[in-house]
């Protein structure tokens, strides 16, 4: 039968916060900044964020870095975005091919230039998101985003899994742990949020054939470098992702991908009323 959990999950919809910076910093300090108190220089995916980096600057003048750079003959966003949304000044970019990037000027438009020219900027932060710098098991991580936050992230979406990347680019272990589960008694992973797998990242070589529980349970991370997800064992100490509490919702999430039959499960990870709803 369809699995139908009814549960609490978080509503995630990965807005960002925009924040202007006054110092004034070359690019690539500016993104080093971002990065290490924020989550980057800013994305602007559309119009309600351009909307929104306007509310931030507040009518403030002057020239303020974004996070879009010349590399070497396209246009790349600091934190691996791929939006198409562009708000040019007329006539920008009009800077020779070179080490160019972009800033906001003239009524907030965009306009280029040299990456080495001194300028505020503006950093964003995903605030549905946060990367927990401790090194713990998973088990352990699950408690503390429980206890502290929401829950371990479960990335559902390829959006979700971009932000995970941005988060997990600041990690201090090579790996980070995410909501993702494998049961060795029924043979596939799950998310404990309480769906199985439908949107997937895999590294070659694992999540998709049989695990070897030989040794225990087996969990999922996600690697600091590809950013692809991994099967590890749950007693590996590692940095994790936690889901914030910017919004809740009562929701049923419907298996896409499995059939299964409830009435069969016979660990508890696989109740949702002991391991969804209480732990």
């Amino acid at each position: 039968k369809k699995m139908t959990l009814s549960l609490w999950t978080l509503s995630f919809c990965g807005t960002p916060q925009f924040y202007v910076v006054k110092e004034r910093k070359n690019w690539t300090e500016a993104q080093k900044y971002c990065r290490e108190k924020y989550t980057d220089l800013a994305t602007i995916e559309n119009q309600e964020g351009m909307n929104a980096v306007k509310s931030a600057l507040n009518g403030a003048s002057g020239w303020f870095w974004i996070g879009l750079r010349l590399n070497p003959k396209s246009w790349i966003w600091s934190d691996g975005s791929n939006s198409s949304y562009e708000d040019w000044s007329p006539g920008e970019p009009n800077m020779p091919v070179g080490d160019n990037c972009a800033h906001l000027w003239n009524g907030y438009k965009w306009g280029d230039g040299a990456c080495s020219q001194l300028d505020p900027f503006i950093c964003y932060e995903v605030s549905a998101l946060v990367l927990i710098k401790e090194k713990k098991t998973w088990w352990e991580a699950l408690r503390y985003c429980r206890e502290n936050h929401v829950d371990l992230v479960s990335v559902h979406t390829e959006e979700i899994q971009r932000w995970v990347e941005t988060v997990a680019r600041n990690a201090s272990t090579d790996n980070v742990w995410v909501g993702l589960r494998h049961t060795c008694a029924q043979g596939f992973w799950f998310w404990v949020s309480g769906s199985t797998i439908c949107y997937q990242n895999w590294a070659p070589g694992n999540g998709t054939g049989v695990e070897d529980c030989s040794n225990g349970e087996r969990s999922g991370a996600v690697q600091s470098g590809s950013k692809q997800w991994i099967s590890l064992l749950e007693n590996q100490t590692l940095n994790f992702i936690c889901t914030e509490s910017d919004g809740e919702t009562r929701t049923s999430v419907i298996s896409c991908c499995k059939d299964l039959d409830l009435r069969s499960h016979t660990e508890p990870v696989l109740n949702p009323d002991c391991f969804f709803s209480e732990f």
